[in-house]
């Protein structure tokens, strides 16, 4: 064997090692200067935004539409027009005319063609940089709707949409946008099958074979159906199932009415807890 060429070999693979980490540092730190990029998404190149619609969907100079995901915006059908037109051109001034960042969510398109994804801009005219789908929310002009594509950032999206909801900026001055109370029959029952946001106390959990039922206040309130699998995720972040009789929650989700007021949730992020119990009871989980 030649000892001196494995010798160098060596070398020259440690030296490959140190340079690939280095490159990856640096990587990482222009990755993490720009909100929710760590983990949202990936940047696949320099785009320029030509218009926003109504529905808030951009068109960039190539003629690709971008639908900004994990987003639930004003448009032409829901929310005061006021308030949907100051969506529209608060995105106008930040995009048009200026370079920015393609954010890719998910490979391909939707239904309707367009890219899930988000813009950041390095130096918009309302002077913050970053992500634009965290500048709406931060706006008050979006409330966060969660998808499996932005389950990475969804916690940093919330904080941002809290922020906004406690100082009744954009939408969270809209009734139609407002946290429904689970004792409140009457908006349950109108917004019916549309995403809404909805609080209230949890008075019992039930656990099936596949799933966990989280009975709100008042007894024929709403109640919020958890997949089963998402139990341990939903402990990790500090919300065991098990303690939650007692807690005042947030869900968010479609409304179903076919079977009473319900909400599945498919993913933890789509559970806040609003207010916790000085006490909080415990439910016995059945075998």
């Amino acid at each position: 064997m030649n000892f001196r060429f494995a010798h160098r070999s060596r070398a020259a693979f440690r030296r490959g090692g140190r340079r690939l980490r280095g490159a990856c540092a640096a990587l990482s730190v222009l990755v993490l200067a720009s909100p929710c990029l760590a983990v949202c998404g990936r940047p696949v190149g320099r785009v320029e935004a030509v218009s926003v619609d109504g529905r808030l969907d951009i068109e960039l100079s190539d003629g690709r539409i971008v639908r900004l995901g994990g987003l639930d915006a004003p448009n032409a059908e829901r929310g005061a027009p006021e308030i949907a037109n100051a969506a529209r051109e608060f995105l106008s001034e930040r995009l048009l005319g200026r370079d920015a960042d393609l954010i890719q969510l998910a490979g391909g398109t939707d239904r309707w063609g367009r890219t899930l994804g988000d813009l950041v801009v390095a130096d918009p005219r309302d002077g913050s940089a970053g992500s634009t789908a965290a500048a709406l929310l931060t706006a008050g002009y979006a409330r966060v709707r969660p998808e499996f594509e932005t389950r990475g950032c969804a916690a940093e999206r919330l904080a941002i949409e809290a922020e906004a909801r406690q100082a009744g900026l954009g939408i969270w001055r809209d009734p139609q946008f407002a946290v429904i109370q689970s004792s409140n029959s009457g908006e349950l029952r109108r917004w019916a099958r549309r995403f809404v946001v909805v609080e209230g106390m949890v008075r019992r959990v039930g656990f099936a074979r596949s799933r966990i039922y989280l009975e709100l206040v008042p007894r024929d309130g709403p109640t919020i159906v958890v997949a089963r699998k998402l139990e341990t995720a939903l402990a990790r972040a500090g919300r065991p199932v098990a303690a939650m009789v007692g807690q005042t929650i947030r869900a968010r989700g479609a409304l179903d009415d076919r079977f009473g007021p319900r909400i599945e949730v498919a993913d933890p992020t789509m559970i806040e807890i609003a207010r916790r119990a000085a006490a909080p009871g415990e439910a016995k989980p059945n075998p």
